[in-house]
């Protein structure tokens, strides 16, 4: 799905929307009604908050559908330090950190710093989450399965690259931090998430796509 982002200007910040990655988790609207207003038309005000308390809030968009453009000498959005995935139950992988996404070619698709990836393999605007494993009823606890995460001597890039394999998992090499459900915390260098949505060791790839016929 071509990326549909609009563009809010304000005195002093823009903020910029992209439809196709909202999942609607509704942060920006909790966080700062008189900014962001599902209701109202436009939706977005830019000028309805000094831009400090706006990127605080937009920081907390979990899809990065929300980004913004500081116009008044301030620093942009912060790179976390740690890069970290967080197992959405029944939902989607939330990663944020130092975040960069490339094609099966190697070639740059994004530079991220929080991002919503599917893990149901039924999105339509794959490799981010549209929210298609509510109507899909995807179901998974969000715990960790056996193994599936790797300290690669020699790689200790902060950068997290996650690589999308053909009609394969997403492939991670640099350190990041797998958050379960549950708790339980795992880290490493390498690890290959399902995106096919059938693995039996989920959020972890046991090669299920294959049989599936998973095309991405």
């Amino acid at each position: 799905m071509a990326p549909k982002v609009i563009r809010y200007e304000g005195e002093d910040i823009v903020i910029n929307y992209d439809v196709a990655r909202c999942i609607h988790a509704a942060e920006c609207a909790d966080g700062l009604p008189e900014v962001f207003d599902p209701d109202r038309k436009p939706w977005v005000d830019a000028d309805g908050a000094r831009p400090g308390r706006i990127a605080s809030v937009i920081h907390r968009c979990p899809s990065g559908a929300l980004t913004y453009e500081r116009l008044d000498g301030e620093p942009g959005e912060p790179v976390p330090e740690d890069n970290v995935v967080e197992i959405d139950p029944d939902g989607p992988l939330y990663v944020t950190g130092n975040i960069e996404i490339r094609t099966p070619e190697d070639e740059l698709v994004s530079r991220e710093t929080r991002v919503a990836l599917c893990r149901c393999g039924l999105s339509s605007n794959k490799p981010f989450c549209d929210n298609s494993h509510v109507d899909g009823e995807f179901t998974d606890d969000g715990v960790l399965g056996e193994g599936g995460i790797k300290l690669t001597p020699g790689l200790s890039d902060s950068v997290l690259t996650i690589t999308l394999s053909k009609n394969g998992p997403l492939l991670l090499a640099g350190e990041v931090r797998l958050e379960a459900s549950d708790g339980e915390s795992r880290g490493g260098t390498r690890s290959a998430l399902c995106r096919c949505g059938q693995s039996n060791n989920k959020p972890f790839c046991d090669g299920t796509h294959r049989a599936a016929e998973f095309e991405s």
